[in-house]
């Protein structure tokens, strides 16, 4: 009993010793760091993802990650909740346009450079960090650079006798060799419906539908030029009414091509090739003589720091390994795209992972760099797709005509990059 009377004297002298000094800065010191990280994805980046935070939390004694993730669906409407609460991750995957549409609002996120110490921006051409500078701080930093890209199944193709499309021309008779078999030319998202047509209509207008700054460069009638370049794809046999589409259409052969993101490549379009369907990566159409290019780039998604985080340094530490560590690298491989970190590149090269449909389709992005210009971070708000969408199947189903949709369109477009920037 006396012992044990002497060891609780003995606890007790040393917790009030944890009030004084050196002894409350130990006490500090091994306490629990929790992180929140946040990002959204399939079911593979979900995989390697957890288990690259396993092995940071293995290197970073006392920093516990709390991961916080989902599907691309619904993932920016969660966002938007956790950032007007305030209660965001401490390190974020963010899409590019919504940098700017919170920033747009008054969010800032936190100043990368100011932690230059502990993320090494040297791995990043100067160029590349301008992606996620704003109003001169570093609020986010890219994973990789990404454009809507044209693949084609030229084994299909052949079987036609097709050569692969090259102007716009060549999609209207490919599909009539195509179609006579209840296949034709592309599968193609919203998202990549909208771009597409987006490159078709500037060639042809000679204008930009959105600059950097969100300003419309097309009129009422220059957006007449979308809705009547995708109905007469419809009509003749290019595309489908996109609610009659199947994401595996591309991956059974029942269409000769699809357009999409190049990080989305590896997932949708090498299903295709593992059929033993040789893939290959289509020059992107344009118009004899047309003035601007059309098709744009821009930062697959980047990393970013929330502005309240308790825990910069650490916070800094993730972004860091997650962009640039040697574990991340070979974990992650091409799935996000090709990376633009220095040092993953030199991992990824010195693992021969350097290889396949994304390299090739990153390869015909820097093939065309003079000409392809900077995506404005407008042109993916999700009011304009949908806007765009539900107007030509409107059209499509006899309800409404390509002037009134343009005009829907346009008043959307102002009222929405209004609210945006004020």
């Amino acid at each position: 009993m006396r012992k044990a009377k002497k060891l609780t004297a003995a606890a007790l002298a040393a917790l009030m010793l944890t009030s004084c000094g050196s002894s409350f800065e130990t006490f500090e010191h091994t306490q629990t760091v929790n992180l929140s990280f946040s990002w959204w994805g399939k079911d593979v980046r979900h995989s390697y993802t957890t288990d690259a935070i396993k092995v940071f939390e293995g290197q970073n004694d006392g920093v516990k990650i709390y991961p916080k993730y989902a599907e691309w669906a619904g993932f920016k409407d969660r966002m938007d909740t956790k950032i007007s609460a305030g209660s965001e991750a401490d390190v974020m995957q963010m899409n590019y346009n919504w940098l700017y549409e919170y920033t747009g609002k008054g969010y800032e996120f936190y100043d990368l450079e100011t932690l230059g110490d502990t993320i090494k921006l040297s791995n990043f051409d100067s160029d590349v960090l301008d992606y996620g500078r704003i109003d001169g701080k570093l609020m986010g930093i890219p994973i990789s650079m990404n454009m809507q890209t044209v693949y084609f199944n030229k084994t299909l193709l052949d079987k036609y006798s097709l050569s692969v499309p090259q102007t716009w021309e060549d999609y209207f008779k490919a599909a009539e060799a195509l179609k006579k078999d209840g296949l034709y030319v592309l599968r193609m998202s919203k998202s990549s419906v909208w771009h597409f047509c987006i490159a078709y209509a500037e060639q042809k207008v000679g204008k930009r539908l959105l600059d950097e700054k969100g300003n419309i460069g097309f009129d009422e009638k220059d957006m007449q030029v979308l809705f009547d370049f995708y109905i007469s794809m419809l009509e003749k046999g290019v595309t489908i009414p996109i609610d009659d589409r199947d994401r595996k259409d591309f991956e059974d052969s029942k269409a000769a091509g699809t357009v999409m993101w190049i990080s989305d490549a590896q997932y949708y379009v090498a299903p295709c090739r593992d059929k033993g369907n040789i893939i290959i990566v289509a020059d992107y159409p344009k118009a004899e003589h047309a003035g601007i290019y059309g098709w744009y780039t821009k930062p697959t998604s980047l990393y970013c720091i929330s502005r309240d985080t308790q825990y910069p340094e650490q916070s800094a530490r993730l972004v860091d390994f997650l962009l640039s560590s040697e574990e991340m690298a070979k974990l992650r491989g091409l799935e996000n795209g090709v990376p633009v970190s220095k040092s993953t590149l030199e991992v990824l090269d010195a693992n021969d992972m350097i290889d396949g449909i994304q390299l090739d389709a990153d390869n015909m992005r820097k093939k065309h760099s003079d000409s392809i210009k900077l995506l404005s971070p407008f042109t993916e708000t999700a009011a304009f797709i949908e806007t765009f969408n539900t107007q030509a199947m409107l059209i499509w189903s006899g309800e409404t005509d390509s002037q009134s949709a343009a005009h829907e369109l346009y008043t959307v477009m102002t009222k929405t990059i209004n609210e945006i920037i004020q």
